[in-house]
């Protein structure tokens, strides 16, 4: 009977309250019901707080990308407004034949600024592909106007004996940042899926293509798409055979299903240099080359690339 009375006696947790005078010693008794209670509570509220400093953190985030975005938006319209009017007001001089010389040489500063300026906004720049705010295929046909624009004043300079100004280094810039840039198609041969949804070959079910398929003969020569370093060689799952090349600025370009690979890892290669051959390794219906462009570790539509 004693035993049977202990097991039914509830469990209490006390709090002493002793002051620092000799005021009296409280003891405030709370049942372990109560107690698990407001533990169970204070976590929780710890648990709410550190979410909202998780989403407070993702949207001021969010806020600069927005606001860096605007600006590099800001700075490539007047880069263009300031290059159309400079581009008439050269035509003028060249058809009046007064002050050549000198605005030549001002014009030429102001292109290799813009040159600079324009590079150092868009190399390493993730911010468009995070949140969407332009297209990455603009890039390469903002610098090719540029390139058009630095084309017709050497022109105008083999017009003349008088006036000369030297280009060469904005040009090589120019072009080494377009080399960078996967235009060049890979691959001769027929483009069959691709980037998006598509029927799986294999299982029959709707699934997420990450690249482009260009099927062509086995034995048809790969191209790099662009200037970079090797970063693999060799098998890599259902690629089967594959090279992955690193161009900078956060842009890589994958070649998969290769029958024969022609490069090492670590190797530095131009655009259009041979890289490997197409076949069918990998999981793979047959010859093909399966070309993937990744922005930030992401894959992008190749097709927003390729000339």
């Amino acid at each position: 009977m004693i035993r049977g009375k202990l097991k039914n006696k509830k469990q209490y947790s006390s709090v002493m309250i002793i002051p620092h005078s000799q005021g009296e010693v409280k003891s405030l008794r709370f049942s372990a019901f109560y107690f698990k209670l407001a533990a169970m509570i204070g976590m929780l509220m710890i648990v709410v707080l550190c979410m909202g400093i998780v989403i407070s953190t993702i949207w001021k985030e969010n806020r600069e990308l927005k606001e860096n975005i605007s600006q590099l938006l800001e700075l490539t319209s007047r880069q263009k407004e300031l290059l159309e009017s400079q581009t008439l007001e050269l035509q003028a001089l060249k058809d009046n034949d007064r002050n050549i010389d000198e605005i030549l040489q001002q014009y030429a500063d102001r292109i290799r600024e813009i040159t600079e300026n324009y590079i150092s906004m868009n190399t390493g720049s993730s911010l468009a592909s995070r949140s969407g705010g332009r297209n990455p295929s603009s890039f390469s046909a903002d610098i090719a106007e540029l390139k058009k624009l630095l084309d017709s004043l050497s022109e105008i300079n083999s017009a003349g004996e008088g006036y000369k100004v030297d280009l060469s280094e904005a040009e090589e810039k120019l072009q080494k940042y377009l080399d960078a840039i996967p235009t060049l198609w890979p691959a001769s041969g027929r483009k069959n899926d691709s980037f998006g949804y598509r029927t799986d070959p294999f299982t029959g079910k709707k699934t997420f293509h990450e690249g482009l398929d260009i099927s062509a003969s086995s034995g048809t020569p790969i191209k790099a798409s662009a200037s970079g370093v090797v970063e693999f060689v060799g098998k890599k799952g259902g690629y089967g055979n594959c090279v992955i090349i690193n161009h900078g600025n956060g842009i890589k370009t994958l070649y998969g299903h290769a029958s024969k690979l022609l490069v090492e890892a670590g190797q530095k290669v131009q655009k259009g240099d041979v890289i490997a051959k197409v076949g069918s390794t990998g999981r793979s219906t047959g010859p093909h080359l399966h070309f993937e462009v990744l922005v930030g570790g992401t894959p992008v539509d190749p097709l927003q690339y390729l000339e």
